[in-house]
C-alpha cells in the first residue's frame, strides 16, 4: 500500500502542549524517525521513537505533524499505567489499525518506546 508522505511544512512543525492539563509532548525530527518526548499525566516519562514512514504516513492520514503527534500521545496515555512493552504494543497495534496495514507484517517499521519511569511489566503482562 503506497502512502503519501508528508509534506515539508507538515514534517517540520515542533509539538507544543498537545493538552497541558494532561500530557506534555515534544518532536524531533531525525532522518530515519521521529522522536517525541512524552510526559503523562501519572508523570510517566516516555521517550517514543517514530519511524519515519510511518510518522508521514500518519501526518497524511490526520492532516499534519502536530495532529500526527498528538494521536499517538493520547494512544500512548490511554495504556500510561501499562509497561513499556505494554504501551510499545498497544500504539503499534493502533498505529496499524489507523493506517489500515497488517499488524503481524514484519516489514512494517514498528515504533519503539523507551522509559525512565514506566511502571514495569506486571505477571498480567508478561502472560500476553
Amino acid at each position: 500500500m503506497d502512502l503519501p508522505t508528508a509534506t515539508q511544512h507538515q514534517a517540520s512543525n515542533e509539538l507544543p502542549y498537545a493538552n497541558q492539563e494532561t500530557v506534555s509532548v515534544a518532536a524531533i525530527s531525525h532522518r530515519d524517525h521521529f522522536a517525541l518526548d512524552f510526559t503523562t499525566h501519572t508523570g510517566s516519562h516516555l521517550d517514543l521513537h517514530v519511524p519515519q514512514f510511518l510518522f508521514d504516513a500518519l501526518c497524511a492520514r490526520l492532516g499534519n505533524a502536530y495532529k500526527a503527534g498528538c494521536w499517538v500521545a493520547a494512544r500512548c496515555g490511554e495504556v500510561d499505567s501499562l509497561s513499556r512493552q505494554s504501551i510499545e504494543r498497544y500504539v503499534n497495534i493502533m498505529t496499524c489499525d489507523k493506517l489500515g496495514l497488517e499488524r503481524s507484517s514484519s516489514t512494517i517499521p514498528r515504533i519503539t518506546v523507551s522509559s525512565i519511569t514506566a511502571p514495569e511489566p506486571s505477571a498480567k503482562d508478561r502472560s500476553c
